[in-house]
């Protein structure tokens, strides 16, 4: 599996987690759910010394959630090296998640898979953020934490959800696009042939 189905593929494996009422039943989908924002995401990243500039359990988590989906594919090195983040970022914040895609030159107006979508509200903040697991002629569609099963753009709805938008969608504020190895590995003859003969 290259990088690019890796991450998405652990994303899709959290649909349906709800964030918690307290620092209780962080690992279940379901149980101790509230409106207080403490989640698994941010507890597992608050654990790493020097990921973020501080704390964030308890906090809105859609960017934490995205962040954790890369740690738990690659590990915290690789991680921050595809988000465009340094240690002790502020990659937890939306606006400050894009602006790191943006100094490294890997933010684009068009969608492709894999991208870190960053949506904005009415007055052009950026206020939401997810991963895209698909494109086509018409929609954009998303994996996303901290949103809701209603239509639209929800920027504290309280789980992991997939959505779909139109590409025209006034609220798309752009994506940022890791740098993905997508070549998956190949086996030489000699390990093929180890391979079958085991």
């Amino acid at each position: 599996m290259n990088e690019l189905d890796k991450v998405i593929s652990i994303a899709m494996q959290e649909e349906g987690y709800l964030e918690k009422k307290s620092n209780k039943d962080l690992d279940d989908k379901i149980k101790n759910a509230g409106s207080n924002n403490y989640t698994k995401y941010a507890r597992d990243l608050d654990n790493i010394k020097n990921f973020y500039n501080g704390k964030k359990n308890g906090y809105a988590w859609c960017d934490v959630f995205v962040d954790w989906c890369f740690v738990k594919a690659f590990g915290v090195d690789r991680a921050l090296e595809l988000l465009c983040q340094p240690t002790k970022s502020c990659g937890a914040g939306v606006g400050y998640s894009c602006d790191y895609y943006k100094a490294k030159g890997q933010f684009y107006t068009k969608p492709q898979i894999g991208d870190q979508i960053f949506f904005k509200n009415s007055s052009g903040a950026r206020t939401h953020t997810g991963l895209v697991y698909n494109v086509d002629k018409t929609y954009v569609y998303t994996i996303e934490g901290n949103t809701s099963s209603v239509a639209g753009v929800v920027s504290n709805g309280g789980c992991v959800k997939r959505k779909q938008y139109k590409l025209s969608s006034t609220y798309i504020y752009g994506y940022g696009r890791p740098a993905y190895k997508i070549e998956e590995k190949k086996e030489t003859e000699d390990e093929l042939f180890n391979n079958i003969t085991k």
